[in-house]
């Protein structure tokens, strides 16, 4: 009797394959979804992407007084403690901030202080003369302007002596 008991459970075993095919399918599905899931909310960068400055500068470059001036047309007020301006004349390097003795702020505004942002129609002179450099109208001059708290470049230029 034993025999007949053991063999008739085992003869109707059919079904239990493809359950089980179904719950494997069904594990498989949901464990891929929610990997997926965890690689897209979890990467903070995608969501929060760091902050660009938008500003719009223009630059003039004056070869009979030896200077640059820099002129915010435009966007975000730039701060001047976090502003650092690097320029290359004919290969010489040259950094500036805006504490250099050769590096003026001009208002456009009758204030007299400048509350430590350039803003919409300020103007930064700088004067090479003080620093030994003379321009000539074939000279080029390439300048970057770098927010040194992001370490991004706000703007990138080349300058030619004779515009």
């Amino acid at each position: 009797m034993e025999g007949k008991k053991h063999r008739a459970l085992g003869e109707n075993c059919q079904a239990v394959s493809e359950v089980l095919g179904q719950v494997l399918m069904i594990a498989i599905v949901v464990l891929s979804l929610s990997s997926l899931a965890i690689t897209i909310f979890s990467d903070v960068v995608v969501i929060n992407p760091p902050h660009k400055q938008h500003t719009y500068i223009s630059e003039r470059i004056d070869t009979n007084a030896d200077t640059i001036q820099i002129l915010h047309s435009g966007g975000e007020e730039v701060n001047l403690k976090a502003l650092k301006i690097i320029l290359s004349v004919n290969g010489k390097l040259a950094k500036f901030n805006m504490s250099d003795p050769s590096v003026k702020v001009l208002n456009s505004r009758d204030s007299a202080s400048n509350n430590g942002f350039l803003m919409l129609g300020d103007c930064i002179e700088i004067n090479l003369r003080q620093l030994g450099i003379y321009l000539k109208d074939n000279d080029t001059v390439d300048m970057y302007l770098v927010n040194t708290k992001s370490g991004q470049v706000i703007q990138r230029v080349e300058l030619h002596g004779g515009e």
